[in-house]
């Protein structure tokens, strides 16, 4: 080979040319087929594709050895034995998904997402990750996408858990796409409970207090009836725990994406979960690293993570005014690590009809464009925001207000004699 590289460049003909010349060669009884099993054998640029799957097949085995010895390790040396789970398992999470734990050779990979998203863009709706069901919140954040943290904040009994399971209908029931949900408020048949009202247009207080007649009734029962069997079958897998952590979140959230191909997560809500257990009595502290962990779910998993939330009293002392970022409750880490913040709140209870209240969503940050604000119609009967569109008569009162209190503020001033 040192002899032929001297003169040319080593290749098969090279190489055959060469060993039918060489006397040693010959008298060992070589032949060409031996050169040729020879060159195939041999791991060089020419045949890389053949040795490509052993040597990654050697490349995983020797990650998972290492894996398993960094565990015996830090098993035997642990005070916290739920980071260790947690860690443990995202680590194997990457080994199974086979993703790299250095990003040298993820340049192109990300360019080529990037190509990817912006034909998705261009040749579809405006939508570049799943869709809210809400027209006007599509068009702010275009759509819901994978590795966001997307908090909506209120006080409580604005309606945020129904905010959450509308969007989860949407998705879940309509769309058939995988939800994910964990509620440390609500148990799994008040979720379902819910649920399956706001799809039959039921009003379950109605029903049980039997404000409704006999013909109505009847009526709720058999839509009730009817809806059900699609709602049982929609792939919404719910995990109602009132006492879990952050990282049985985590550990729980990569089992649903791994065993039903979970496309978003919901948890509601954030203050109420667990910390580490390392916060020292530090509550802001701990609410901080629930939050960082929610936004490393999201980007570990690539998936949307909605996390309810709730705001500070003081909002309510203020004023009629539309929530601020630093209302959010027990601390500023939520607003730093959440991709979208979003508010529920209600300018005034004069826009109301029956059952139904207009609300005014406020994004306060969209950290991947602008910012802007939209009104719900949240119809407390069936627990379900609306499109304002098809509510134009509460439209028309808020639009007869705003005048009133325009032309007030124009000529309601006192003249200086």
């Amino acid at each position: 080979m040192e002899r032929i590289a001297e003169k040319e460049p080593v290749n098969e003909a090279a190489v055959v040319t060469a060993a039918k010349m060489d006397e040693a060669f010959l008298e060992n009884n070589g032949s060409v087929t031996d050169i040729l099993d020879m060159t195939n054998e041999a791991p060089v640029a020419g045949n890389w594709k053949v040795w490509m799957p052993e040597l990654q097949s050697k490349l995983r085995r020797r990650q998972y050895i290492n894996y398993a010895q960094d565990l015996m390790r830090l098993a035997g040396d642990c005070d916290n034995i739920d980071l260790l789970a947690d860690d443990a398992e995202s680590r194997l999470m990457q080994l199974r998904s086979c993703r790299k734990t250095k990003t040298e050779g993820d340049r192109t990979a990300s360019f080529g997402r990037i190509i990817e998203m912006l034909e998705k863009a261009h040749q579809g709706d405006g939508l570049i990750g799943l869709p809210s069901g809400y027209q006007d919140l599509d068009k702010i954040l275009c759509g819901l996408r994978g590795g966001q943290l997307i908090t909506i904040a209120s006080r409580p009994g604005m309606g945020k858990s129904a905010l959450a399971c509308n969007i989860a209908i949407q998705l879940g029931y309509m769309r058939e796409i995988p939800v994910g949900a964990f509620s440390l408020e609500m148990s799994m048949d008040e979720l379902n409970a819910r649920m399956l009202a706001s799809i039959s247009e039921v009003n379950l207080q109605a029903f049980v207090s039997k404000e409704y007649g006999t013909e109505r009734r009847k009526k709720a029962m058999a839509d009730l009836a009817a809806n059900m069997p699609k709602l049982v079958k929609a792939p919404i897998y719910i995990e109602p725990r009132t006492d879990i952590t952050i990282n049985q979140i985590r550990a729980e959230a990569r089992r649903m994406v791994r065993n039903h191909n979970v496309g978003i997560l919901f948890v509601d809500y954030l203050q109420l979960v667990g910390g580490s257990g390392n916060r020292n009595g530090n509550r802001v502290t701990e609410v901080g690293q629930i939050s960082r962990g929610l936004k490393s779910m999201a980007m570990e998993l690539d998936v949307p993570v909605v996390a309810l939330a709730q705001l500070n009293r003081q909002v309510e002392n203020d004023g009629n005014r539309a929530p601020r970022l630093a209302d959010l409750r027990e601390s500023g880490a939520i607003e730093a690590d959440s991709d979208v913040v979003m508010f529920i709140w209600v300018e005034s209870y004069d826009f109301a009809e029956g059952g139904r209240l207009l609300t005014r969503i406020e994004v306060a940050k969209n950290r991947a464009g602008r910012s802007g604000n939209f009104h719900l119609c949240f119809n407390r009967d069936y627990s379900r925001f609306e499109d304002w569109r098809d509510h134009q008569d509460l439209i028309e009162k808020y639009e007869q207000a705003a005048e009133q209190a325009k032309n007030k503020k124009k000529f309601g001033r006192k003249t200086k004699l």
